[in-house]
């Protein structure tokens, strides 16, 4: 393992920052067009002062809406219909394998890293943290 992958051990390493967050105010379609454009699974909602007060997956919106529980025409209906009020939040220097048995634990995509004013700062998902373990490990050589 070299030197630079060893210094590699808090979250706010592998952290994406800045992220692309929703608001309460946006619409199921509009979070389902950002997630095709940016190509992201899931998005922290936050309020007017960047506060983390959700989160959203766009597997649970195309979920509520194949089984019918969101018909496609409402497709219009304030987000706040399908957001999970629960959220994991860590903060940046959390050591990534704390986040990891987080992840596996909670069983989820992705952990909200926030600032000690529970500010988004940063998000961690699968991808990242699959990214870091082939680095370490040395499996794309």
């Amino acid at each position: 393992m070299n030197d630079s992958v060893e210094k590699l051990s808090l979250i706010k390493d592998i952290m994406t920052s800045p992220v692309i967050s929703v608001t309460l105010n946006q619409t199921v379609k509009q979070v389902l067009l950002l997630s095709k454009k940016k190509n992201v699974t899931g998005f922290p909602v936050v309020d007017t002062k960047q506060k983390v007060i959700g989160v959203v997956s766009s597997l649970d919106l195309l979920t509520e809406m194949a089984i019918g529980k969101l018909h496609l025409k409402l497709g219009e209906l304030p987000l706040i219909i399908k957001v999970e009020k629960d959220v994991i939040q860590l903060k940046p220097d959390t050591p990534i394998k704390s986040a990891l048995l987080e992840m596996i634990k909670q069983r989820v995509g992705r952990i909200i890293i926030t600032d000690d004013e529970n500010k988004l700062c940063g998000i961690v998902s699968r991808k990242d943290l699959l990214n870091y373990f082939i680095e370490i490990n040395s499996l794309d050589a």
